[in-house]
């Protein structure tokens, strides 16, 4: 009985040696190369896309803009919505507030202050020939509607993101096309 132990014993040593695969020690050394790009290739990536100063702040402007959309809507209150070449800004004030009141001036919270290498550097509204202006009221409707407007942003190195808000809510887009400003 002994002998026929080994010999199963056997045929499943060669049927493991006949079958094909990873052993483990080159698994280790393939996750070791994987975490190692990783290491150093990350820190770079989140410099570039977090320390640029151009897309943080459109970053931080669609998310102002779709915030004011979202409050107009659940609040079911019409909004304001200021955007300033002149002050470097964009903030919002619900339309009942009068824009010289005091709670607009200490009010912080809707507002976005563009880092001094970033500036607003054109505005272009759907049905707006002019695109000197200096500052517009755009009008928020309790549904979260507004016009089409254009805004361009550059920094001071001469790169430019254009970001496009759509009359719904649709998303914004946001690219680095030639515009007519």
């Amino acid at each position: 009985m002994l002998p026929a132990l080994r010999m199963m014993f056997r045929n499943d040593w060669k049927r493991v040696d006949d079958e094909r695969g990873f052993t483990l020690i080159e698994l280790i050394v393939v996750t070791t190369l994987i975490g190692i790009m990783l290491a150093l290739t990350v820190p770079t990536l989140r410099d570039t896309v977090f320390t640029d100063p151009l897309k943080t702040t459109t970053r931080k402007l669609l998310g102002l803009v779709t915030g004011v959309r979202e409050v107009a809507v659940r609040s079911q209150q019409p909004y304001l919505l200021h955007i300033s070449r002149l002050e470097n800004r964009i903030w919002f004030e619900p339309e009942s507030v009068k824009s010289g009141s005091e709670e607009s001036v200490t009010e912080k919270k809707g507002e976005l202050i563009f880092p001094e290498s970033v500036r607003i550097s054109g505005i272009l509204l759907e049905d707006d020939e002019d695109l000197a202006q200096d500052q517009i009221v755009v009008w928020v409707s309790k549904q979260g509607y507004m016009i089409d407007i254009l805004l361009q942003i550059e920094d001071e190195d001469g790169k430019h993101l254009n970001v496009q808000f759509y009359p719904f809510l649709e998303p914004a887009l946001v690219s680095d096309e030639a515009t007519p400003f």
